[in-house]
């Protein structure tokens, strides 16, 4: 799974194309304490780590979605370090925005790594309903990517650092690739800890790996934040759903 540079260059984005963990965006404009780390005493600002204080990237496996040989995107979502959710509708008023696909447009090689790696099941019909709802429910609630954070920031920055600090997110922790590296290749079932333990190995951590029924569902991620920019993977904060005594199905996505 590739994606362009290009999305990442108009921000200043670091590209980093397997190096763990991953500094993503363009320095606050704050100055942060050294090291400064979300869920720690050393936090600092609403810039220098997100106020909720973990971040989770879900990746997603439905059966006709997407590239065969990717996940796609579900969402990015902060999440407090208790474990506690965020508000439901969001998180600053002022940033809410019914047209997100028509501002994803804007940047078209953006636009096109949506459209290949973060779908709507629901077809094209629904990409600004999906991605709006998406970005005014969790986009808006990572602090460090709010506007004041940058100097001289773009119109919009906020959403197009939201969407491709994800995407970016998504490249680096490849989760078919870490499962294919491990042997687990769709078209078979394997046990709830033969996914888990590929991803731990791969990453360091522990993921939370979600089922409907006995199929493969989601895959989620956590990360903390250090100096606003930077993403470290650190375990979950719950369980994973899928059942222990039998074989999960990972299907083929197409086919």
């Amino acid at each position: 799974m590739k994606l362009s540079l290009a999305t990442f260059s108009s921000f200043a984005f670091l590209f980093i194309s397997s190096a763990f963990p991953a500094s993503l965006t363009a320095r606050a404009v704050e100055t942060c304490p050294a090291n400064a780390l979300s869920c720690s005493s050393t936090a600092g600002s609403p810039c220098c780590s997100p106020t909720y204080g973990l971040l989770v990237l879900a990746q997603a496996w439905y059966q006709g979605l997407g590239p065969e040989d990717s996940f796609t995107m579900h969402d990015l979502w902060p999440e407090s370090c208790g474990a506690g959710q965020v508000p439901e509708s969001g998180c600053d008023n002022s940033r809410q925005y019914p047209n997100v696909e028509y501002i994803l447009q804007r940047n078209q090689t953006l636009f096109n790594d949506m459209v290949m790696y973060w779908p709507s099941f629901r077809g094209p019909i629904n990409y600004n309903e999906f991605w709006s709802h998406v970005w005014n429910k969790h986009g808006n609630c990572i602090t460090t990517l709010n506007p004041k954070c940058f100097s001289n920031p773009k119109e919009y920055q906020d959403v197009y650092e939201f969407f491709a600090t994800a995407l970016q997110l998504h490249q680096i922790y490849d989760l078919y690739t870490i499962l294919s590296n491990a042997g687990i290749v769709p078209g078979d079932s394997y046990s709830l800890d033969q996914f888990e333990s590929a991803i731990q190995s791969a990453t360091g951590f522990m993921p939370k790996v979600t089922c409907k029924g006995s199929t493969l569902n989601e895959i989620w991620l956590y990360f903390n934040v250090r100096n606003g920019n930077e993403y470290l993977p650190t375990d979950r904060t719950g369980n994973s759903t899928c059942s222990r005594t039998r074989n999960i199905n990972y299907p083929v996505k197409h086919g």
